[in-house]
């Protein structure tokens, strides 16, 4: 009786095991981070875009909108601002337009891009919108969380 017993007690506790182990194995780790989202909105325009931290000195898949909304001839582009490990601000030299004009419905997507420095970390991203005209406007949105791998 004891044995019986003993042994439906070790298969329960088998399968809790097993079913412990399942969660545990599918659980995110503490250290993930969640996906990060930034934005900057004026009356000419908008940009905004949702990435990874990669790494220390990367981000990846980032989504980037671009909308033109002003009614002036003159299309919007996006860059991204990101300061290194000393907090000095640079930005990427890459222009992304949208050159819908006049309508808040329409927008330029640039799906799945990445960026990464060499030899320093990515601490803070953030998003600019500009029109494109003499002397801008340019305007940097809020900045991302910290990036947890630098």
């Amino acid at each position: 009786m004891v044995s019986r017993t003993f042994s439906k007690i070790a298969g329960r506790l088998a399968a809790a095991a097993v079913a412990l182990s399942a969660v545990v194995v599918n659980a995110p780790s503490a250290s993930a981070a969640a996906q990060e989202f930034i934005y900057s909105g004026q009356d000419y325009g908008y940009a905004g875009a949702t990435f990874d931290w990669a790494g220390r000195s990367s981000v990846r898949n980032i989504d980037l909108l671009v909308s033109d909304w002003g009614c002036d001839a003159k299309p919007v582009y996006a860059y991204f601002l990101f300061y290194n490990g000393s907090l000095h601000p640079d930005t990427t030299p890459t222009r992304r337009y949208d050159h819908s004009g006049c309508d808040k419905e329409d927008y330029s997507s640039y799906n799945d891009l990445t960026w990464s420095i060499s030899g320093d970390s990515i601490t803070y991203m953030g998003v600019v919108v500009c029109r494109d005209a003499a002397n801008g406007p340019c305007k940097v949105g809020g900045l991302s969380g910290r990036n947890p791998y630098a």
